[in-house]
């Protein structure tokens, strides 16, 4: 049986009305609480759970029933689902409804406890933050025939193309000053190989400058158009790829790694395809930057549901050196990310406005779905042209105080 959060706020508010009080506010920080919450509700629905009478409920046993079945189905078809081709809606949750949730092993820290904090309304999910580490996540975790909705051919653009021509053209100028960054040190000729290469960006770069260029993907669709002079595998997994061991001077993970249902495993497979002391360098939006903490619930980045998973620096550091790698280095900048966050963050505090409307609008869509009316349109666009300057200044002293909405780390695989 599948439990949401929603009903269990209800439950709580029931029982709290005909008993006064289940407990202290201590109490119900506890993970007894939470337990006796989750049975209260198993209690009222004996006939779909196989477990003791209502008189004989384990706390234990209820919440060990839960983390067995950690996975969201998909909904049913019915007429009202939500389109994930359009940005999901994400509503910040009042106190009283953020409870502590079981939930499984937390990547990072392996905790199994999380607290939720924001709600996606008609999904069905929620984001919820790990209690040790602050790790964020969608919860309960989507299956994979749920998550494969969340990437309509429309999220990718067309024919390879994911933007308007004028910001196409400048992400890709921006592409190719990246590569020459991300490159620097390496010998020619040496092997790279970027996870989750999408249109392949960085792959052209990479081949141009005479590197072995090796490409994963996750998707068919969303290689398309990468450059021919690339290697590019498909596969549901960077595992299921089988790239021969040690055989990769390079690999780069960039804004991809809050995508994946299994971050851990990943990096995992990513170490044995390194040679001893090869380079990684991964990059992910940072759930503890001031742009998140400013922004909440609207903040551009947390692309729910795509992103199943949301890093600290701290929490990504920690990742990285339990499983094999030493950092070396840490940035806080990007331009491609940050400025712009600020823009979008911004505009989806007016809520006349929908959700990240000016990346709509500057997304190139096959569907051509309707952002706004005229008037939105020049909004978003006078915002663009007129805000990036100062989320420019923004973002370089967010970095400066290590606090950037993104974070890059480059490391080496230990011998």
């Amino acid at each position: 049986m599948d439990i949401d959060d929603h009903s269990l706020a209800r439950t709580q508010r029931s029982d709290d009305r005909a008993s006064g009080s289940l407990a202290t506010t201590e109490f119900d920080e506890s993970a007894i609480a939470v337990a006796l919450e989750l049975a209260a509700e198993l209690r009222r629905a004996t006939a779909t759970y196989p477990g003791p009478a209502p008189g004989e409920i384990d706390a234990a046993e209820v919440v060990a029933y839960l983390r067995r079945a950690p996975t969201a189905p998909v909904a049913p078809a019915v007429e009202g689902r939500p389109d994930f081709s359009l940005e999901c809606a994400v509503q910040k949750l009042p106190a009283a409804e953020r409870h502590l949730v079981a939930v499984d092993a937390c990547p990072v820290c392996e905790s199994e406890w999380a607290r939720a904090r924001f709600a996606l309304p008609g999904v069905g999910l929620r984001i919820v933050d790990c209690t040790q580490c602050g790790l964020g996540r969608v919860h309960p975790r989507p299956d994979a025939e749920l998550i494969a909705q969340f990437y309509p051919p429309s999220y990718y653009g067309v024919t390879g193309a994911k933007f308007v021509p004028l910001i196409e053209a400048l992400v890709r100028l921006v592409g190719a000053r990246h590569v020459r960054a991300l490159s620097r040190g390496l010998q020619p000729g040496a092997g790279v190989l970027d996870v989750g290469c999408g249109r392949g960006v960085l792959l052209s770069g990479l081949a141009r400058r005479g590197f072995e260029a090796h490409g994963f993907e996750m998707s068919a669709s969303a290689a398309a158009g990468v450059d021919p002079r690339a290697v590019v595998r498909v596969g549901k997994s960077l595992r299921e790829a089988d790239y021969p061991s040690a055989y990769f001077d390079q690999v780069i993970i960039w804004h991809v790694l809050e995508h994946l249902p299994d971050p851990r495993e990943t990096l995992q497979e990513i170490r044995r395809v390194l040679k001893p002391g090869g380079r990684l360098v991964v990059a992910v939006p940072n759930y503890s930057s001031l742009q998140a903490r400013c922004s909440g619930a609207n903040w551009f980045h947390l692309d729910p549901p795509r992103h199943l998973f949301h890093f600290t620096a701290e929490g990504l550091r920690q990742l990285l050196a339990s499983t094999g790698f030493d950092i070396e280095r840490e940035h806080h900048f990007s331009l491609r990310q940050n400025p712009f966050g600020w823009v979008q963050s911004a505009l989806n505090c007016l809520s006349r406005l929908p959700r990240n409307g000016l990346y709509s609008l500057l997304k190139r869509r096959d569907d051509h779905l309707p952002v706004s009316g005229r008037r939105g349109r020049l909004l978003f666009l006078a915002a663009y042209w007129l805000g990036m300057p100062l989320a420019c200044v923004q973002s370089v002293i967010d970095a400066c105080l290590r606090r950037g909405a993104s974070v890059c780390v480059e490391a080496r695989s230990q011998s």
